[in-house]
């Protein structure tokens, strides 16, 4: 299975992506944004390099994304 976030000062937040793709982030769910959003700006503004910034997104997905995430429990009905 393969999850996709997009990020951008235009994109959904990271929560609202991961239940269209049955995860959560539960109680994360605003520090992951703060964090997303933190870079998002960084790099609009030109704290840090288009470089930079794509590697600093990979190791966003992979620590903060990625670790944080959890499958949304289905209740039955």
């Amino acid at each position: 299975m393969t999850l996709k976030f997009h990020h951008g000062a235009l994109s959904e937040t990271y929560e609202e992506q991961a239940n269209k793709q049955g995860f959560t982030f539960g109680d994360k769910a605003k520090w992951v944004q703060e964090m997303g959003f933190g870079l998002v700006c960084a790099h609009i503004h030109g704290c840090i390099t288009d470089a930079e910034y794509n590697k600093i997104l990979q190791r966003f997905q992979r620590k903060i994304l990625v670790k944080n995430l959890r499958k949304i429990q289905e209740t039955e009905e």
